[in-house]
């Protein structure tokens, strides 16, 4: 296999992901990152929105369900800080959300996932943010 090449950090598009199920986090970071993309995580909204008032991202890639926190908060609250950033919801109640979400305008992707589907729907998302 082949060297891969990234573009420097500076120009990579960041993403940032939250989920409370640690390994499932960890899964779709590395996935991304080997996808090119720059990285941050966090386990719950509180270290989420601590971040973003340091690091802007592109994306905030986060589950609905955060162990007692709310995803949907977290949102508000990421694009009260940075409001030009793209949102991804994750949830394995994929009914309720789902309506929910395209009535909002956002993205969603049900658990469980292919990380094909994570990087298509991140992509999306990329997108969606640059030409806004």
């Amino acid at each position: 296999m082949g060297l891969r090449q990234f573009p420097p950090k500076s120009l990579r598009q960041r993403v940032l992901v939250v989920e409370d199920e640690l390994i499932i986090g960890a899964i779709a970071a590395e996935a991304l990152m080997d996808a090119g993309y720059e990285v941050f995580t966090a386990a719950s909204a509180e270290e989420a929105e601590i971040l973003l008032r340091d690091v802007s991202v592109d994306v905030l890639f986060t589950d609905i369900d955060l162990g007692g926190e709310d995803g949907f908060e977290l949102a508000q609250a990421a694009l009260s800080l940075q409001p030009l950033l793209s949102v991804v919801f994750t949830s394995g109640r994929s009914r309720i959300c789902h309506g929910l979400c395209e009535s909002v305008g956002v993205s969603f992707l049900a658990k469980p996932y292919r990380l094909t589907e994570l990087l298509e729907t991140v992509e999306r998302a990329v997108k969606a943010t640059s030409t806004q």
